[in-house]
C-alpha cells in the first residue's frame, strides 16, 4: 500500500509522547490548550515492491497467404559493342621447346672421280742389325754365349745395387742384356774391340773354382770375393775380374779403376719372375708351402734355389732383408755361389730344416741385397721369398 503525505502526518502524531499532568514548574494541571504545531517532515519513502509476475505469451497469428509471383520484366536489348582497345605491348619471348627428330637422311651423292696415283717414295736405309740370337741347340741356351756390347759409361768396383745394379745397367745400355761372366763372353767369339782401361766381368766356374780363362759350355758364373765384393766396393785393396784391351780375362787388386761394363744377351733358360709381397721366417710349414706362396704370387712359378737365381741374370733390386732362397749343388756338395747351368736343387739342413724352422740357430740361404747367395745363423729373420719359372 502506498502511504500518503497526510497518512505518514497522522502517524507522526500519534508518535508524539502524552504530556505529564503536572507542569515543571509544578503548575497544576488543566492549563490552556497550546497551539497547533507544525506539521512533521514526510518520512522516507519506502522500499520498491516486487515486480510482478510477466504474463504468459500469447498465441502467434495465422500466417498470411503468399502472394502471387509478379510476371518477369521485358529483357532489354543487346547494346551495341564498344570501340576496339589499343593494341597491348608485345610479351617475352617463350623458352625454346625440344629439338626435333633429325629428318630422313638424304640420297648418297655420287662419286667424285678418282685422283691421280701419287709417286712412290724413296725407300729408307736399312736400320743397324741386331745382335745374333742363340743357337737353336735344345741344350741350356746358357752354353751359346752372345755378347751385346760395351757400355759407353765406365764405372768403378762398387755399382748402385750391386750385381742386379750391374746387370740394370747392361740392360739399360742394350735392351735384353745383363753383365757378362768370363766363360760368357769367350763363347761369344766376339770381334769388338773392347775398351784400352779394360771393361768389369763376373768369374765363372765349372766346378766350384775359377775358370775365367776357359770357355768351356757348362761353366758359370761364379761369386765371391774377387768381384769387387759383388760389385760394391771402389777401392784399390779390392779384387775385380776384368777384360784387357786384348780379350784376355785377368783380374787385379784394384777395383778403384773405371771400366765399361762388357754386356750379354744369352738368353737363359730360366727366368726370375719376383720377390713375395709378404715377408717370412724360415718356418712355413716345408718346402712345398715355399712352392705355393710363389705360385700364389705368381703363376707358374716356383721357390728358386741359388743356382737357378744366379742363372736367370735378374736385374731386379733385392730387398734390403734380403730374400730366401735354396741351396744348390753340383755333385753331392753345396755350390750356392755358382751358376753352372747343370746344377740342381739341394736339401739338407742348411735350408732351416726344410723350411720348417724360424729358431735363431738354425741355418738358411738367402740372398743379399748385392746380388749375392749366403747363409747366416738366423731362420727367425724375416725375408721375402725368391721366386722362379
Amino acid at each position: 500500500m502506498r502511504l500518503t503525505e497526510s497518512t505518514v502526518f497522522s502517524l507522526s502524531l500519534l508518535l508524539l509522547p502524552i504530556g505529564c499532568t503536572q507542569s515543571s514548574g509544578g503548575e497544576p494541571a488543566g492549563g490552556l490548550k497550546g497551539e497547533r504545531g507544525e506539521p512533521g517532515v514526510p518520512g522516507v519513502q519506502g522500499a520498491k515492491g516486487d515486480r510482478g509476475d510477466k504474463g504468459d505469451k500469447g498465441d502467434p497469428g495465422t500466417p498470411g497467404a503468399v502472394g502471387l509471383k509478379g510476371d518477369p520484366g521485358a529483357s532489354g536489348g543487346v547494346g551495341p559493342a564498344g570501340p576496339a582497345g589499343a593494341v597491348g605491348a608485345s610479351g617475352p619471348v617463350g623458352a625454346s621447346g625440344p629439338k626435333g627428330d633429325p629428318g630422313a637422311a638424304g640420297p648418297s651423292g655420287s662419286a667424285g672421280a678418282t685422283g691421280p696415283a701419287g709417286s712412290k717414295g724413296d725407300r729408307g736405309d736399312p736400320g743397324p742389325q741386331g745382335p745374333a740370337g742363340p743357337a737353336g741347340s735344345g741344350a741350356y741356351s746358357e752354353e751359346s754365349g752372345t755378347f751385346a756390347g760395351f757400355t759407353a759409361t765406365t764405372y768403378t768396383g762398387a755399382l748402385s745395387g750391386g750385381r742386379p745394379g750391374a746387370h740394370a745397367l747392361c740392360g739399360a745400355a742394350f735392351a735384353g742384356s745383363h753383365l757378362c761372366h768370363a766363360t760368357e763372353y769367350l763363347l761369344s767369339n766376339s770381334a769388338t774391340t773392347p775398351p784400352a782401361s779394360g771393361a768389369w766381368v763376373d768369374p765363372s766356374t765349372s766346378g766350384g773354382t775359377t775358370v775365367n780363362n776357359s770357355g768351356m759350355p757348362g761353366s758359370g758364373r761364379y761369386i765371391y770375393s774377387y768381384d769387387c765384393g759383388d760389385w760394391t766396393q771402389s777401392v784399390a785393396g779390392s779384387y775385380g775380374h776384368w777384360i784387357t784391351a786384348a780379350g784376355d780375362i785377368t783380374t787385379d787388386k784394384d777395383c778403384a779403376s773405371s771400366r765399361a761394363l762388357a754386356c750379354c744377351n744369352t738368353a737363359a733358360k730360366v727366368a726370375f719372375v719376383g720377390f713375395t709381397a709378404t715377408a717370412t721366417s724360415g718356418n712355413v710349414g716345408g718346402r712345398t708351402k715355399m712352392h705355393a706362396a710363389c705360385a700364389a704370387t705368381y703363376v707358374g712359378s716356383h721357390f728358386c734355389h741359388a743356382t737357378e737365381y744366379l742363372r736367370s741374370n735378374s736385374p731386379s733390386s733385392v730387398p734390403p732383408s734380403g730374400a730366401w732362397v735354396d741351396p744348390s749343388t753340383s755333385g753331392g756338395t753345396t755350390v750356392n755361389n755358382s751358376g753352372m747351368p747343370g746344377a740342381g736343387r739341394y736339401i739338407y739342413s742348411y735350408d732351416c730344416g726344410d723350411w720348417t724352422q724360424a729358431a735363431a740357430g738354425s741355418y738358411g740361404h738367402w740372398i743379399t741385397a748385392a746380388g749375392d747367395i749366403t747363409t747366416d745363423k738366423d731362420c727367425a729373420s724375416a725375408r721375402v721369398i725368391a721366386c722362379c719359372k
